[in-house]
């Protein structure tokens, strides 16, 4: 089902695909220049990229963004130090969005949430999945069902292809690079 959101005739194509679609799986390349492999600037540079769509697509449809608007899911503090770093020179309201881990984010809806899976090495796939005894992934689980109305997950597409619970994520969502 589509959002209440109209794109305009001079609406970039990646603001149309966010008008178009709940759910999206946007690949990123892996960060070969991460020393702890736990940051992706590239992911970074996607959540930048989306957020600022996002402003414009809510300023066209006469929308106001609030805290409860967008928040941002990824596995490491590393990463959401590297996301605040990325989006501290851009025209974007710091205190607008909530950056966290799954962990802490539990209870915590949003309109849209983005999620930054910063994998950069097959070994972190293993730790990234999280297994319950029922055979889901307990955190991705927690992830995708705090959005209310909008999700995008980004993340690296040829290492998250060797987990089939993120294989079928990303034919369910479409992919898209940008």
């Amino acid at each position: 089902q589509a959002l209440n959101f109209q794109s305009n005739g001079s609406t970039l194509p990646l603001q149309q695909l966010l008008c178009q679609k709940r759910t999206l799986f946007i690949s990123a390349a892996s960060d070969q220049l991460s020393l702890t492999r736990k940051t992706n600037q590239h992911e970074a540079l996607i959540i930048r990229q989306l957020i600022e769509n996002f402003q414009k697509i809510y300023q066209e449809n006469n929308r106001v963004l609030t805290s409860h608007s967008i928040g941002i899911i990824t596995p490491y503090r590393a990463q959401i130090a590297q996301i605040r770093d990325t989006l501290k020179d851009a025209e974007i309201d710091l205190d607008l969005l909530t950056i966290d881990t799954v962990e802490r984010y539990q209870g915590g809806a949003r309109d849209i949430i983005l999620i930054s899976l910063c994998t950069n090495s097959l070994n972190q796939l293993q730790s990234l999945v999280s297994l319950s005894d029922d055979g889901i992934d307990r955190k991705l689980n927690v992830a995708l069902t705090r959005a209310r109305e909008h999700l995008v997950v980004i993340g690296n597409e040829e290492l998250l292809q060797n987990d089939m619970t993120y294989r079928e994520l990303m034919e369910v969502f479409g992919r898209m690079e940008i």
